[in-house]
């Protein structure tokens, strides 16, 4: 059993599944950096009292304990993807375009001992930074198959997208061009489901026309049900380091549209449709045909996941890299009963 100090800026989805699995396995101490430099005494000290230092994205709260972690002659385990390997200048996105956050993000990388990359788009990404070298270990983000169990009744009609609703996401993750191609399919019902975050929703909805529906914020549950009952769900994103929300969607049966853009077409297998950009009525026209055939597609994008992209696979995959670092990796066990919970051990850094 290692003990692993945990350092994250925000506390995200992906972030829990991963300190859920590493805690049930091992001694994990978890630090929430809300501001961009934890405590440095702090920090060592934390960093002392660990085997291994693990991080999620390269920036500036993972440079200390990653710094210290090297002194200290302790290995570093950083899993990247995301802002900190993206360059897209068009959209204001991505720390390599250049500047201090650029070389923030490259040297915390560079003290890494091992980079996980979640998709194999990310691989790419840093191997045109530098990183291609066999430091690099491509471990996907994965689910739990037990939490998208659900007895809806599926909408041939429907069309899902899923993320926060606020201005970046109009055009990063596509959601202006998806309410503007449901307005070329008015017989067919389209969904946004996902909390609005400021005035983004206000925009969409001037442009939707009446058979586009906004959810607002959901439960997993609802968020769950929405995508069981769809058929179809379109991720038309510009830049996506892996794509989860697409992942859990396919999980529930829906037939992916995605762009062709990041992992998305990775992540998708084969088993939707890919369309090259992100124009409405190229989208449109996929998201037809998606819906005409979904009812012989649907279990392929479900069995796509099951076979790559499942929680078991990742964790098992990272307890051998971290037994590659020279540290000693228990058994599975047999059960959760110690699974860390984040509304009671870290309420105050919840950021999700």
């Amino acid at each position: 059993m290692a003990r692993i100090a945990y350092f994250y800026r925000e506390l995200s989805e992906y972030i829990e599944i991963d300190l859920r699995e590493l805690s049930a396995r091992h001694t994990v101490s978890v630090t929430g950096c809300p501001s961009r430099w934890p405590d440095p005494l702090r920090t060592w000290r934390t960093v002392s009292e660990a085997d291994v230092v693990m991080s999620w994205f390269a920036s500036w709260h993972a440079l200390l304990p990653a710094l210290f972690a090297r002194v200290q002659g302790k290995p570093v385990v950083l899993t990247v993807g995301g802002y900190d390997t993206a360059c897209l200048p068009g959209i204001d996105y991505g720390h390599q375009r250049g500047g201090f956050k650029s070389w923030i993000a490259r040297r915390v990388m560079s003290l890494a001992t091992r980079l996980v990359a979640i998709s194999d788009f990310t691989v790419r990404e840093l191997a045109q930074m530098g990183f291609a070298d066999e430091r690099v270990a491509l471990i996907p983000l994965g689910l739990d198959p037990a939490r998208y169990v659900t007895g809806e009744a599926r909408d041939p009609s429907l069309v899902i997208t899923t993320g926060g609703v606020n201005l970046s996401n109009l055009g990063r993750k596509g959601l202006e061009p998806f309410v503007r191609a449901a307005a070329l399919l008015p017989e067919r019902r389209f969904v946004v489901v996902g909390a609005w975050m400021d005035e983004a929703v206000e925009l969409l909805r001037a442009m939707a026309g009446s058979n586009v529906t906004f959810t607002g914020r959901v439960s997993h549950e609802e968020k769950v049900r929405w995508m069981s009952r769809a058929s179809v769900v379109a991720q038309p994103s510009q830049h996506e380091a892996f794509g989860l929300s697409l992942a859990e969607s396919m999980l529930c049966g829906c037939v992916p549209v995605v762009t062709d853009a990041g992992a998305l077409p990775w992540v998708a297998g084969g088993t939707g449709e890919v369309v090259p950009t992100q124009d409405p009525d190229a989208l449109a026209q996929a998201m037809e045909r998606a819906l005409t055939t979904a009812p012989a597609r649907s279990a392929a994008a479900r069995e796509r996941v099951l076979r790559e992209f499942t929680v078991q696979r990742r964790a098992d995959a990272l307890e051998g890299l971290l037994a590659g670092c020279g540290l000693a990796v228990p058994s599975p066990p047999a059960g959760r009963g110690d699974e860390w919970n984040p509304s009671t051990e870290h309420p105050e850094k919840r950021a999700a």
